[in-house]
């Protein structure tokens, strides 16, 4: 698992930069595809979630390429809607057109409660959490200012338009597409989650850049009165009236649990939905892929549920991963074994709800791990060792002066301490949580009280050795 994943490193920089393209879904080897096209209803975001916490931005081409290609965005929805809204069709060529001609049939983007065009709306607004994401991993107001909110804007406004309310007094949405299950559904859960991370982006960004936007009220009533997520017995449907019924590799349906984190095991009440809609998601084998794995695997890391992670991504490797580390379906194709590097982070460190967690969901197997210069949200570099099934120390390093709340692990009275030698404000919060008060260009490290643990930072040894990658000689 090690090896493998700093192969994926090694294949994602080979393959983008922050001044190219957009990975195409085979990446950069040119074999037969029935894909020779960018694919944005999954592909690319999964393909680029490891570049953060490993600590690799400058291979951030999402960010570079929707600002660049903006009015290819806006020019590519139904002319009604240009003056306000933009969206990206499914597949599109590297300058965001639509890939119509390109061996593929194209798919423009979709107006709800319209079918042709397939539906599918959402595609921009995910992107755009990638976007997010790397603000959030750098702080960098810019990314936040110039390509986050102006664009977001103009993906939820797209939305705006079909969004009516009903007879229940909630808002709803006409039929949509989720990705791929191949069924219309109005209040698709896709979309819903969507809209929802969407509106609460666009409001805490207005807060953050001091925009008095006049359409604040707008999102926020869309918070206050959309419908709420459809479910069943099973979970999660794929939306009103259509349940999740049939073996689907994409969890489309599930984007309010991961990437999204809206729906959470840290509130209560959604852990039984949590649990119901992966175990009947998963459950149906026929159509699953390989990045159905990953999925499972960051799901249940969200869950704190290490040894099903591994066994997730163990699967992974087992039943879809080449002797090289590639992986196809009809063709070769690149995000699986990404998304796989970003399912161990997932397990090692998560960082969303701006609360850093430190080695949240590690196997039994894995009682020595260590971690070091791992990029969080907030602009912190995080180093930790854990030995023995212990955390002996986690050291934080801030880029960007932003709050700093960490889950450590490390149990009993702690110490805090600063490489600048002078007494750091800290305090526990009443979930056991610490806040810190981290100055940009600081460092701290957390460790037992009365204790001095060695701070160094090395490999661990894999138990028991495993055999090497690539086909025998």
């Amino acid at each position: 698992m090690q090896s493998f994943y700093w192969i994926q490193l090694y294949k994602v920089a080979a393959a983008t930069r922050a001044d190219a393209p957009v990975m195409a879904t085979c990446g950069p080897w040119l074999e037969p595809t029935p894909w020779p096209a960018t694919w944005w209803n999954l592909n690319v975001q999964l393909e680029y979630w490891l570049i953060h916490g490993a600590n690799h931005l400058e291979l951030d081409a999402v960010t570079r390429s929707l600002d660049r290609y903006r009015q290819n965005l806006i020019d590519q929805v139904d002319p009604r809607f240009r003056a306000d809204s933009a969206g990206i069709p499914r597949t599109t060529d590297m300058t965001l057109l639509n890939s119509a001609g390109t061996g593929t049939s194209g798919f423009p983007v979709g107006i709800p409660g319209q079918n042709p065009p397939t539906p599918e709306v959402g595609n921009l607004t995910w992107a755009l959490h990638n976007v997010w994401l790397t603000y959030r991993h750098t702080m960098d107001v810019r990314v936040l200012r110039d390509v986050v909110f102006p664009l977001l804007r103009r993906a939820i406004n797209y939305y705006l338009h079909f969004l009516a309310p009903g007879t229940d007094g909630k808002l709803h949405l006409p039929p949509t597409f989720s990705p791929e299950y191949g069924v219309d559904a109005p209040d698709c859960n896709y979309d819903l989650a969507l809209i929802r991370w969407g509106c609460r982006t666009l409001l805490d960004s207005a807060r953050l850049l001091r925009i008095d936007d006049p359409l604040a009220a707008k999102w926020q009533q869309v918070l206050d009165t959309l419908v709420d997520y459809p479910i069943d017995a099973n979970g999660f449907m794929i939306g009103a009236g259509v349940p999740f019924a049939k073996s689907h590799r994409h969890y489309s349906h599930m984007l309010s649990v991961y990437p999204l984190y809206l729906v959470t095991s840290e509130q209560p009440e959604n852990r039984d939905l949590i649990d119901r809609s992966l175990q009947h998601w998963i459950g149906f084998a026929g159509a699953l892929q390989g990045y159905s794995f990953t999925g499972a695997a960051s799901i249940s890391a969200q869950r704190l549920r290490g040894d099903d992670a591994a066994f997730y991504l163990a699967e992974l490797l087992r039943r879809f991963v080449q002797p090289n580390t590639m992986y196809k379906e009809s063709g070769p194709v690149i995000e699986t074994p990404l998304s796989a590097a970003q399912s161990l982070h997932d397990m090692v460190c998560q960082s969303w709800g701006e609360v850093i967690r430190v080695f949240p969901a590690l196997p039994a197997a894995w009682p020595d791990l260590a971690v070091h210069d791992f990029r969080t949200q907030g602009a912190f570099l995080l180093s930790a060792v854990r030995r023995g099934g212990t955390t002996q120390f986690v050291r934080l390093a801030s880029l960007a002066g932003a709050p700093c709340r960490v889950r450590t692990g490390i149990a009993g009275p702690l110490t805090v301490r600063s490489n600048r030698g002078r007494r750091v404000p800290w305090r526990t919060l009443p979930d056991g949580d610490i806040e810190i008060d981290i100055r940009r260009g600081e460092e701290v490290v957390v460790h037992a009280g009365g204790t001095r643990p060695d701070l160094r930072v090395g490999p661990v040894a894999g138990a028991p050795p495993a055999p090497p990658w690539g086909l025998p000689g």
